[in-house]
């Protein structure tokens, strides 16, 4: 996540092929993820997608006179600054420490969730969801508990499941 941007975490830059699941992760809990996004049903990832975008509490400002002399609204801003800095956080630990497959895991994660038979209108909040748990799972190692659980609560409260028991 960047400081401009304001529609929500794009977790990772698009890569060459994101839109092909690419070769599976040697981190067996990560793979195990990854899998489990690609079964999403569609009341699933309905629900990843709802408690995602409530977890971001997301405002949409109201158009006013101010926003259009500066350009217009840009879409939703997602104000919660914990999940945010969680994210930036993880994103900078994984590069910093060297931990590439972790964040080509947390893409291949939210390819998953496209391929899935989940089909959805809108799933950029699943796929932001399940992104971030597989990223925050990753470099469990290098994050702290709080930012750990802001990046994991949609996938353990719709999907109940933990890889992280190590």
């Amino acid at each position: 996540m960047t400081g401009t941007r304001q529609d929500g975490p794009d977790h990772a830059s698009a890569s060459v092929g994101e839109d092909t699941v690419s070769d599976d992760t040697s981190n067996p809990d990560l793979q195990a993820m990854i899998d489990r996004a690609g079964r999403l049903t569609a009341d699933e990832a309905e629900s990843l997608d709802v408690t995602w975008k409530a977890d971001e509490r997301i405002v949409v400002p109201e158009p006013s006179a101010s926003l259009a002399i500066q350009g217009g609204a840009d879409g939703r801003m997602v104000t919660n600054a914990d999940l945010l800095a969680a994210w930036q956080h993880a994103l900078d630990a994984a590069g910093a420490a060297g931990r590439a497959e972790e964040i080509e895991a947390a893409q291949q994660a939210g390819r998953a969730v496209r391929h899935s038979d989940a089909h959805l209108r809108d799933r950029a909040g699943a796929e932001e969801a399940v992104r971030s748990a597989v990223l925050a799972t990753g470099v469990r190692d290098l994050i702290t508990d709080d930012e750990y659980a802001a990046l994991t609560t949609a996938w353990r409260t719709v999907l109940g499941e933990d890889r992280t028991a190590r």
